[in-house]
């Protein structure tokens, strides 16, 4: 099918392009497939009107990950071709749901259909070269410039081995989309970068004060790096005294740690100056506690004197007075006796869990207050697994017999246990928030890589962390378009039940989608509630309804129905058989796609897409 185009050119960019910044062409290769005709343009070379290849409908234009080279060419203001193949997509859509030894990346594609490859160690310094950006040598662009043709080279081997097993109309479509996902991309998402600076500054104060207002209930949040255990003397130590005094106890940790720092620091040097002169007069705790039990004392240990005499000079800490120093007489000073008192005592050592000491650091925390805005808190499993224990609440545990900590656990225990949704609607929103990684680039917009293609059903699957539409949905409110301009934000509502009701042509479907709401129209249907309910007077029915029609559309049975209504297995039977018998036509198609998939080992969509099963 290739052969109806005249031309065919495969094309690779080398780019620089910080987070948030639209690309940088830094150089290109463009060879024919048929002529092997080559161009290679480097920097300025590139300031041209239009492409040096053509881009009309008569020529195709090949890639691989096609949005990034299309990129490039919306950075030099040229043209983009109207017919686009992008192998990435196809090798991703030949080949989703199967085992791909190399990954999908150009190496990838090229192992998995034996062809030769350049070293994946020469193209990860490439590519390095590439992200660091110019000035560059003579000798790194010609580096740069054979690395991108190397990578045009690899393409020109890659489509013959592909194009057999090509479906080019709709690989066409694909090569489309990725033309509107370079658009998407270049354009950005704009952002109030004022806000998003206020707020990237004050997070970790915010995050810390969201913590401690939502773990009040809780307790299930610690200090970062704390060890704090409840079930060792010390910790139970701690706990006490901080319940006692009314503060928190890692407050009271912190503290008396501080203290105890304190403490050790200040007797570091006696302790090290009473180990020396132990070592030198052999005079330990238990000898000294001897020599006293027989009736002795200092004066029992031959030439002790003049041993302290030189021991208090050489180790003042002691505090022995001057001592001996050479060609002096002996003074009135009598340093063997403070030697031995020194050293009758056993050594220093201040213990954590002093009873002076804690009260010392409670007096502290209370004088400084618990300002919990200083502190970075993490969850803690064991505080959380404390809270169920306390509040009976049964808890699902991975294979290995910790807990499951997962947000679909959360989410689903949540509906079971209300008292677990503002602990899940917490965690969930500190997982996704990472300020700092939002790409923003310097013109106030949002980009980043839309990895089109890159998930097992061929959607689309971005950075949530750079992607401004990846966080919680109240981050949007940092969208803004600028003065003189507006954005509209369009959702599909019930677009998957829309869809189903599509494609199985079941009327009853189709009808409880065009009602509006269909999960209540669903209800009713069933003859589960009048036909006068509404959303307020049958909200809970509505929603049983509801969590049944989009389970019975990612294939869940009844267990799974059933944790995540947090009901019986027998009542999510019941909810599936009412499914069943209220959209007969719907679950005669599903049932095929599903003997096809067993039969044929694939499922694909109306535009080709195909997963392997």
């Amino acid at each position: 099918m290739l052969d109806c185009f005249r031309e065919i050119w495969l094309a690779d960019f080398e780019f620089h392009a910080p987070p948030g910044e639209r690309p940088t062409a830094l150089c290109l290769v463009a060879r024919e497939h048929r002529s092997g005709r080559t161009i290679r343009l480097w920097g300025d070379e590139l300031a041209t009107e239009a492409a040096p290849f053509p881009v009309d409908e008569g020529a195709l234009f090949v890639a691989y990950y096609a949005s990034a080279e299309l990129g490039c060419c919306l950075s030099l203001g040229w043209q983009l071709p109207a017919r686009v193949l992008d192998l990435y997509a196809e090798f991703s859509c030949k080949t989703s749901g199967l085992p791909i030894p190399c990954g999908r990346g150009l190496l990838g594609a090229l192992t998995y259909h034996g062809l030769d490859a350049i070293d994946a160690t020469d193209k990860a310094e490439m590519r390095d070269l590439a992200i660091r950006g110019g000035p560059f040598t003579s000798a790194e662009a010609a580096a740069l410039l054979d690395y991108c043709e190397s990578d045009v080279v690899a393409l020109d081997k890659l489509l013959p081995a592909m194009a057999p097993k090509l479906d080019l109309p709709r690989a066409l479509l694909r090569g489309r989309y990725m033309a509107a996902a370079a658009r998407i991309e270049w354009a950005g998402t704009p952002i109030d970068t004022e806000t998003l600076a206020d707020l990237r500054e004050a997070w970790p104060t915010i995050k810390t004060k969201l913590i401690a207002e939502v773990d009040a209930d809780y307790g299930v949040y610690v200090p970062t790096g704390s060890t704090l255990d409840a079930s060792t003397p010390h910790g139970a130590a701690v706990f006490a005294t901080a319940e006692e005094c009314g503060i928190d106890p890692y407050r009271l940790q912190d503290a008396l740690e501080m203290l105890w720092r304190e403490e050790r620091d200040a007797h570091r040097e006696v302790d090290g100056a009473v180990r020396d002169a132990r070592k030198a007069t052999g005079l330990t705790a238990n000898r000294i506690a001897k020599i006293e039990d027989a009736g002795g004392d200092h004066s029992a240990v031959p030439h002790l004197d003049a041993k302290a005499r030189e021991l208090a000079a050489q180790l003042p800490a002691l505090g022995l007075g001057r001592g001996y120093r050479s060609g002096e007489s002996a003074n009135s000073e009598d340093p063997a006796a403070g030697l031995w008192q020194l050293l009758r005592e056993p050594s220093h050592r201040t213990s954590r869990t002093d009873p002076a000491l804690m009260r010392r650091a409670a007096e502290l925390v209370v004088a400084t207050g618990d300002d919990v805005a200083s502190r970075q808190l993490s969850f803690s499993a064991a505080r959380f697994g404390e809270y169920l224990t306390r509040s009976r609440i049964p808890w699902p545990h991975l294979p290995s017999g910790a807990l499951d900590l997962s947000d679909n656990a959360f989410r689903q225990m949540a509906r079971q246990f209300p008292a677990i949704a503002p602990l899940r609607e917490l965690r969930y929103s500190l997982s996704q928030l990472r300020l700092n990684d939002l790409a923003v680039g310097a013109d106030g917009r949002n980009r980043c890589l839309l990895s089109a293609f890159a998930s097992r059903t061929g959607r689309n699957q971005p950075s949530n962390a750079r992607f401004i539409f990846g966080p919680s949905v109240w981050l949007r409110g940092l969208i803004q378009p600028a003065p003189g301009r507006a954005v509209a934000y369009l959702d599909w509502c019930q677009q998957e039940f829309g869809i189903a009701a599509a494609l199985s042509g079941d009327a009853r479907m189709a009808d409880a989608y065009s009602s509006g709401d269909p999960y209540l129209a669903f209800a009713k249907q069933a003859g589960a509630v009048p036909a006068d309910a509404t959303k307020q007077t049958h909200a809970a029915e509505r929603e049983r309804f509801k969590v049944c029609a989009l389970a019975v559309q990612y294939g869940m049975a009844e267990t799974s129905l059933a944790a995540a209504l947090g009901q019986t297995e027998a009542h999510a039977r019941d909810l599936l058989r009412l499914h069943r018998e209220t959209y007969p036509r719907f679950w005669r198609w599903s049932q095929a796609a599903v003997d096809h998939a067993m039969l044929h080992g694939y499922l694909e969509t109306v535009f080709g897409w195909r997963v392997h099963v």
